[in-house]
């Protein structure tokens, strides 16, 4: 991604003027040093330094280490925003958001924070199209140029030797930005929204690859060893689950959230997850080859949709109508088997294909 092209397209969209660059501020050698004190909680450089707020109380500690936090985000982001190279934009970005995600965390106004460090319409569209880069490059580098449920945890588990989680924090940044009072359109414009029905669906489906492979070794362990990294894989995969599914519901509230996904297949993806989930997946659950947590995911895609429909104005109707849309929950009805579906599924179900003919009646349609 050319990001400066990017930057100065949005900056133009909110009417924005340049910024210009201090080069002895966006170039300074100790900024990366500052922020790795800042991350540590010292925030003070010299012995002289220490003693000197030795005496002072924890409050004030604090209010000092978040000022420091405040200061190293704003000379961060104003390197991602200056610098003309790419490698050197990545970096800065990651820090920004590693420190972001920090003060998130000491701070309940999220609103208040966003607002004092930052620009919020350049940063929220900045966060979503790094987070949607990311996760098409995992597509683009695989055999397959599809996502693999492997590749993803590793996005969202791995550390540089900075001890930074880009792919943690962009997800933390993103949940933070659609749980605060705070226009979502930048999100959405940032394509966010189509990506996250991609990595749901990943979820749904997980390769069958990824499934057994820690019950091949010989040594028993190694099997032990392996079983602690299973449990521990699994734990982070519910807690990204979870995030994913409540970023989909927030933005999903927005009223032009559903006619974001048109331009791509991705509101269609989203209906064939729900219909997937009528019969065939309760099947399998009831012969033990999928987990119960599978079939939760299931509701929530259900309820993610039926928000899209609830608050789209209408425009998604010829969409819908076009692409025959509401034919695949008729079917879902249509199959209804007492023995392998869940009945209080294939109402909701009902009440999907009854939001579809709504649409036709609103003022967008």
């Amino acid at each position: 991604m050319k990001w400066t092209a990017l930057l100065k397209d949005i900056k133009e969209k909110v009417g924005l003027t340049p910024i210009q660059s201090n080069n002895d501020s966006s170039t300074s050698p100790s900024s990366h040093s500052r922020y790795l004190n800042s991350a540590e909680g010292v925030g003070i450089s010299s012995a002289e330094s220490s003693s000197q707020f030795a005496g002072q109380s924890s409050d004030s500690s604090y209010e000092r280490g978040k000022y420091d936090s405040e200061f190293d985000f704003k000379r961060f982001w104003e390197e991602f925003r200056s610098s003309s190279y790419e490698k050197e934009k990545e970096v800065s970005l990651n820090m920004a958001v590693d420190i972001f995600c920090r003060l998130v965390k000491q701070q309940a106004d999220v609103a208040r924070l966003v607002n004092t460090l930052v620009e919020t319409h350049i940063f929220s569209f900045v966060i979503g199209r790094a987070f949607v880069t990311d996760i098409e490059k995992l597509r683009i580098h695989s055999k397959e140029k599809s996502l693999h449920i492997a590749n993803v945890m590793d996005f969202f588990s791995d550390s540089t030797k900075n001890g930074i989680s880009p792919g943690s924090n962009l997800l933390c940044a993103v949940e933070a930005l659609v749980s605060a009072p705070i226009d979502k359109q930048p999100l959405l414009d940032s394509g966010i929204l189509s990506c996250l029905i991609y990595l749901l669906n990943v979820f749904l489906n997980p390769d069958d690859t990824d499934h057994g492979q820690f019950h091949n070794a010989s040594n028993s362990r190694e099997n032990i060893s392996l079983k602690k990294d299973e449990n521990t894989t699994k734990l982070k995969q519910l807690e990204v689950e979870g995030t994913i599914v409540h970023i989909m519901k927030a933005l999903a509230n927005h009223s032009s959230a559903a006619l974001c996904l048109i331009e791509n297949d991705s509101l269609q993806l989203l209906f064939q997850m729900v219909t997937t989930g009528s019969c065939s997946v309760f099947s399998r659950l009831k012969n033990g080859h999928i987990p119960l947590h599978t079939i939760q995911l299931y509701r929530h895609a259900m309820q993610i949709l039926s928000l899209l429909l609830v608050n789209d104005n209408g425009n998604t109707a010829k969409y819908i109508q076009k692409h025959h849309l509401i034919k695949f929950l008729l079917m879902a009805v249509k199959d209804f088997n007492s023995d392998d579906c869940d009945p209080a599924y294939t109402m909701g179900i009902v009440d999907l294909i009854m939001e579809c003919v709504e649409l036709s009646y609103r003022p967008g349609a």
